[in-house]
């Protein structure tokens, strides 16, 4: 360090004893910018130009020199009084155009590199750079023009992955999956080309085939995050769990504080049976970022599966607190008053999300179930019935409308309504048997009834209530051994009064009265004020 500071002090002595040609001036200024001295250097420039004016170089140094300070109109100047020199133009060209850039002058820059192509149609960075010119000042439609007019020759995949991108700008997807395509053609190892691919597929909805291309893309190069991170949410879109927690082990082996990518795993565990795991994603989710509500928003669902209410609810209430307005926490607030018969809480959940602007026909569905299980009967039906004033087609409402009817001895109303069901829902077996019973009490289309309550046992064979409406339709079309079949069977799996009356009339058809007595009996003990079984045991002791 000694000997340079030496060697300048004697060099700047020389300078000062003696006449300096330019060119010596320019090496000085040359060695000092490079040192960072840039104020001292433009000073040596000027000196070099003084002696010689027509030095194009000094010229071009001196402009580059007055860029690094920021001085960009004085270092375009003296570019441009370069031009007056014998000094190689495309230099002086691409100078200028750097110091209009540095300028935030784009539309100028480009100007520049317009003269440049036309002095030399075969140099493939100026048609990238004047093509980024025009994006700049978002003329998208000149960017893409200048690289059309690439020649054949020196159209790379680097070429077409760039006019897709600014097809995809221009919104017009089509013509940016064409591009990437013909660069996916020229190359298909080209990750560029891949990623295109996939996006425009992407923007276009087309999941399936960007997944495809996303895929290829990240296999071909791990680092790829963000392709990563897409195909994780592609994967949720698609309920593609498997291949999506194995993406996210190891996205989260580089990122433990990743937590979209957490969040969505967890999801992928919660959707395939695995909740401890999924409540530790998520737990752990929400406390890195104590704002995600989306993660307390499925633990809360986890612990209210495992009916742990005071947890479900303190992380929908620490939810609510961050976002008032997610709907679907106020609703599952509701579901957790309503599993904990706190009514008030349920009600004022649900009022909440409708004030909100949540899903009405379920929110009156909802309201309608709450007010059921207070057993106030005629807001209940009010509500099922305003529900289906919206949505017709609602199974939901449909079935507790049609059973709420069966209850408060609508019966008429209650068989409309699940004929509805039978029709919305060929397979819904609780409106099967409600029919076919329905038919069978009215003796009614028999046939027909015991297709339907066929259909309902298919469905679930051990089902008490089915076999009971079956074995009463054999009893209505006096085929009296099957119906005993089923109704013992029946009556082996519950003990229901209804179920043990209809035994006792077909004991009675058989001639069996002591059997009939017996099933009688059984039947008032658990339905001790019912008059036509007490009817019908008088009737038999008074045959005694």
């Amino acid at each position: 360090m000694a000997f340079i500071f030496l060697f300048r002090i004697l060099t700047s002595l020389t300078l000062l004893s003696y006449d300096e040609s330019a060119y010596e001036l320019f090496s000085v200024g040359c060695q000092l910018e490079l040192d960072g001295e840039i104020e001292n250097a433009i000073h040596y420039y000027r000196r070099a130009l003084a002696q010689d004016p027509d030095a194009g170089q000094v010229y071009l140094a001196l402009a580059n020199a007055m860029f690094k300070l920021g001085k960009y109109d004085e270092g375009i100047n003296a570019a441009e009084r370069a031009l007056s020199t014998s000094f190689d133009t495309t230099k002086i060209y691409y100078t200028i155009a750097s110091g209009y850039i540095g300028m935030g002058d784009f539309r100028n820059a480009a100007q520049y590199y317009e003269y440049l192509l036309a002095r030399d149609s075969t140099n493939i960075d100026t048609y990238n750079s004047l093509s980024m010119l025009y994006e700049g000042f978002g003329d998208l439609e000149k960017a893409q023009t200048v690289m059309h007019a690439v020649p054949e020759s020196l159209k790379t995949v680097d070429v077409y992955v760039r006019l897709g991108t600014l097809s995809g700008k221009m919104n017009d997807h089509t013509s940016a999956l064409e591009y990437y395509r013909t660069a996916y053609r020229v190359d298909s190892t080209d990750i560029s080309a891949q990623i295109g691919i996939g996006t425009a597929f992407d923007i276009i909805n087309v999941k399936d085939s960007a997944i495809t291309y996303y895929e290829r893309a990240f296999l071909a190069d791990t680092q790829q995050t963000s392709v990563g991170r897409r195909l994780i949410e592609l994967y949720t879109d698609t309920d593609r769990y498997f291949p999506l927690m194995r993406l996210a082990s190891i996205l989260l082996a580089r990122d433990y504080n990743d937590t979209n990518t957490r969040r969505n795993l967890g999801y992928a565990l919660y959707k395939t049976g695995r909740q401890q795991q999924a409540l530790d994603h998520f737990l752990i989710a929400s406390r890195i970022d104590p704002y995600d509500t989306y993660s307390r928003f499925y633990t809360a669902r986890i612990y209210l599966d495992a009916a742990q209410y005071q947890r479900a609810r303190a992380e929908i209430e620490q939810a609510l607190a961050i976002a008032p307005d997610f709907i679907e926490l106020w609703v599952y607030l509701g579901f957790v008053g309503i599993d904990t018969r706190d009514y008030e809480t349920a009600e004022y959940a649900l009022s909440e999300a409708a004030h909100r602007g949540g899903d009405v026909a379920q929110l009156y569905y909802l309201f309608g179930a709450v007010a059921e299980m207070q057993e106030h009967y005629e807001d209940a039906y009010f509500y099922y019935y305003k529900a289906l004033r919206i949505d017709r087609d609602d199974i939901g409402a449909l079935e507790a409308l049609a059973s709420l009817c069966g209850t408060i001895e609508r019966r008429e109303e209650a068989f409309r309504y699940f004929a509805e069901i039978i029709e919305l829902d060929t397979l819904n077996a609780t409106a099967l048997n409600y029919v076919g019973y329905t038919y069978a009490e009215k003796k009614d289309s028999l046939d027909y009834a015991l297709d339907l309550i066929q259909r309902a046992i298919k469905l679930d064979e051990n089902n008490a209530y089915f076999i009971d409406s079956r074995g009463w339709v054999y009893f209505q079309m006096g085929m009296y051994e099957k119906a005993r079949e089923d109704l013992e069977r029946a009556a082996y799996i519950v003990e229901d009064a209804v179920i043990l009356e209809h035994l006792g009339d077909v004991y009675l058809k058989l001639g069996d009265d002591e059997y009939a007595l017996q099933s009688y009996l059984q039947a008032l003990e658990l339905d001790p004020d019912n008059r036509a079984i007490k009817k019908k045991i008088t009737d038999i002791r008074g045959q005694e």
